[in-house]
């Protein structure tokens, strides 16, 4: 964000933004996923037969989705074979990124509540800290640096 933007452009992008970001469909197909990947669609196909990736399958057409992190899944299914395990190894192993692969999204969708600017530096407003509605969390770029900030709510900012 340039130094240039007043408070009132920088709300109106933030509010822009967070209608987005709640509304985003962060889903991909399989042409999508192989090609992010560099791994053939029948691979992906076999994996998710074996129940090694899902995909979100659309009712209308039947068409498959895989939901985005299916592509650092896939990645790193990819990267365990190119290290030498066995494909069922591989998958196991990376097994550990579907209880944290959809994090990023869920703090996006439940923490995201848009941008300010502090100090004349950019900040992603996170919302109210727990037990203590009246602070938020904001991480403000400072240089090349991002800052953690517990800010009181309606301090003019």
């Amino acid at each position: 964000m340039s130094d240039a933007m007043n408070k009132d452009e920088v709300q109106e992008y933030s509010h822009r933004l967070y209608k987005i970001m709640k509304d985003i469909d962060l889903t991909v197909g399989i042409g999508g996923l192989s090609k992010s990947c560099n791994v053939p669609q029948s691979k992906i196909r076999y994996w998710e037969k074996k129940g090694y990736i899902k995909s979100i399958c659309d009712d209308k057409n039947k068409s498959h989705r895989y939901p985005y992190h299916a592509i650092i899944k896939v990645e790193l299914i990819k990267s365990f074979l190119d290290s030498g395990y066995t494909l069922s190894t591989a998958a196991e192993k990376a097994k550990v990124f579907d209880e944290t692969g959809s994090i990023m999204h869920k703090i996006i969708n439940k923490r995201f509540n848009g941008l300010a600017m502090i100090d004349q530096n950019p900040a992603v407003n996170m919302g109210p800290i727990d037990g203590e509605e009246n602070k938020s969390l904001y991480f403000v770029e400072d240089g090349d640096q991002i800052k953690a900030k517990i800010i009181k709510n309606n301090k003019n900012i």
